[in-house]
């Protein structure tokens, strides 16, 4: 009591900055929260509009009775183009959040299909950040796939590697060093490549839930380890 008594101040004040800290910290979290929740609505309508547009686009062609092909639908050109600008205006804003990590992907699909590995990597550099979640996970595994795409091999085994050492996104951890091995391979490291391809196709599930997935994964690496394998002996 004599300490409080002669400290009472200073405790009073502590406690009135712990309580600042805190009701800001409240504060920040329900302002994130809210940005991301306008973010999501905002990105679901283009996401929709994409959504249709490649709905339409895999529609086959209408087959008249005479046997004869309808005249195809309008050009959707202009349709892509106003979700493509979509987008684009959608990530000036907003990349780092959920919804624009998912805004950074199908634009980055877009931008693919019209062959611009660049800006899609680009896109999807701006998008990654340190989160360990599903959706950073998936940016930084087609981030890794341009790079690779772009002989920027080494460059995209660092991008992969997060995914690795990443417990949460087990399920892709195969299908991840798969894609690393074909890199090693493209940069004549071939042992490192062999290795990890003999470690996959070896690999048995922990459980029956991981069995397929396993067993898919082991198919594919053996098959590919044959292949290299090959490639040695015959020297090509």
């Amino acid at each position: 009591m004599e300490f409080f008594e002669k400290q009472w101040k200073s405790v009073l004040t502590v406690i009135v900055v712990l309580i600042v800290i805190g009701a800001g910290i409240a504060t920040r979290a329900t302002m994130n929260v809210s940005r991301e929740k306008k973010a999501q609505e905002n990105f679901f309508l283009i996401e929709k509009k994409y959504s249709d547009y490649k709905n339409k686009k895999a529609q086959p062609p209408e087959v008249s009775k005479d046997g004869k092909t309808k005249a195809a639908p309008a050009d959707l050109s202009t349709e892509l183009a106003s979700v493509k600008k979509d987008f684009e205006n959608f990530l000036a804003t907003d990349s780092s959040s959920k919804a624009g990590q998912m805004a950074a992907l199908y634009y980055a699909e877009i931008v693919l299909s019209e062959n611009n590995k660049e800006l899609a990597k680009t896109t999807l550099e701006k998008a990654q950040n340190n989160d360990s979640g599903l959706i950073n996970t998936l940016v930084q595994q087609q981030l890794g796939q341009v790079l690779a795409d772009l002989n920027k091999c080494p460059e995209a085994i660092a991008v992969w590697q997060k995914v690795v050492d990443r417990k949460d996104a087990s399920f892709l951890h195969n299908d991840v060093k798969i894609q690393q091995a074909l890199c090693y391979q493209k940069t004549n490291d071939l042992k490192k490549a062999e290795e990890i391809l003999t470690n996959i196709a070896n690999q048995k599930a922990d459980s029956k839930e991981d069995a397929y997935q396993s067993s898919s994964a082991s198919k594919e690496a053996a098959r590919y380890l044959r292949l290299l394998q090959f490639k040695k002996v015959s020297g090509t």
